[in-house]
């Protein structure tokens, strides 16, 4: 297992063990259905088989990622569980008793692990209903109850803030100014830009990364928590986090009813990733020490690239082709303007 430094090692497709055509034919899928794929990367072992770039894009250029942020706060309970400083088990409620006027009955049930797994109990998301002045803490505990604390998944954007907001209570530091101390510096990412209010990471969106920062969180996850033999996070919380915790058959997204862990999606193949509106992925497969990351402004779906083409490629292992990989990497560039245009004329929402 390679651990990158500064710079990712290189692996060929014969290095890495895997179909070079399966590559060159899921880039042209990528051609001809015009997904519009602003940076991927792909590792086996943590060594970089490819990486590639749309026009004015690069390996250090930070979009927003946005839910794939929840991921990175799924780690830092982690963290802060492994420190002592709490447990996933611990009631939610406490931690704002000075911040909530009053709340409905049935939250003193609510727990980390509830805020973790979506399950809190609301019928929706109330985010929209999050303006300039509102408390945020009173929006969320006053709405009712609609299913029992622990039994159902919904989607909760203010759940990912309230644990955002926890860190910040047992650390006395801004999230992710507690995550470049005990994550970020230790696995090669400069500190990045996470949007804030009155002083807390939003959680769950916001988060500004480079797709190689994605990489080096997938490796981080791959490894179980584990980054040149230091333990930034226990295994035995990253596993619970990237397994299944609650059941999302209800789901609209076909892809995301295999069920959802510590803020992390449970995968169809098996193993987890990180998801983010507009197809961002952190998708990671232990089978074949795999990370796929992509940064993406795209409603069609990705996740078929790597199920479709990059698996079966490892599946069958190197075969030899007079391709060149670099010509299609090259060619995904130039296909890129004009997709790259098209994007900035009817583009709604920014970075």
């Amino acid at each position: 297992m390679l651990f990158p430094g500064r710079d990712f090692e290189k692996a060929s497709c014969r290095d890495a063990s895997v179909d070079k055509n399966m590559l060159v034919d899921m880039f042209d899928k990528i051609s001809e259905d015009k997904l519009n794929i602003h940076s991927m990367v792909l590792l086996r072992d943590g060594a970089k088989i490819f990486d590639v770039y749309a026009e004015g894009f690069g390996p250090t250029i930070r979009k927003e990622v946005f839910s794939v942020s929840k991921s990175f706060t799924s780690l830092a309970i982690g963290i802060c569980q492994d420190m002592g400083y709490l447990s996933v088990d611990q009631p939610v409620l406490p931690f704002f008793k000075n911040q909530v006027t009053q709340s409905n009955p049935g939250y003193e049930a609510l727990t980390i692990k509830h805020l973790l797994t979506m399950s809190v109990g609301h019928k929706v998301d109330y985010t929209d209903e999050w303006k300039k002045g509102v408390n945020v803490y009173d929006l969320f505990f006053q709405k009712p109850l609609d299913y029992p604390v622990g039994t159902h998944f919904v989607y909760n954007n203010l759940a990912s803030f309230l644990l955002s907001a926890i860190v910040s209570k047992v650390t006395k530091k801004n999230l992710n100014d507690f995550l470049d101390e005990v994550l970020y510096s230790k696995i090669g990412i400069v500190k990045p830009i996470w949007d804030q209010v009155d002083g807390i990471s939003l959680g769950g969106w916001g988060l500004k990364l480079s797709v190689l920062d994605m990489a080096r969180f997938g490796q981080l996850i791959l490894n179980e928590g584990y980054w040149k033999n230091e333990v930034i996070v226990s295994r035995a919380y990253v596993r619970e986090a990237t397994s299944f915790q609650i059941a999302t058959t209800h789901v609209e997204n076909p892809k995301d009813r295999y069920g959802y862990g510590y803020q992390f999606w449970i995968n169809d193949f098996g193993d987890a990733r990180a998801a983010g509106m507009f197809k961002q992925y952190i998708v990671t497969n232990k089978e074949f020490g795999l990370v796929l990351a992509i940064q993406a402004y795209e409603t069609k779906e990705l996740l078929d690239l790597f199920t479709s083409y990059i698996l079966p490629g490892f599946f069958k292992g190197w075969q030899y082709t007079p391709f060149s990989l670099r010509d299609y990497l090259y060619r995904f560039t130039q296909d890129s303007k004009e997709l790259i245009a098209e994007e900035k004329k009817n583009r709604t929402i920014y970075d």
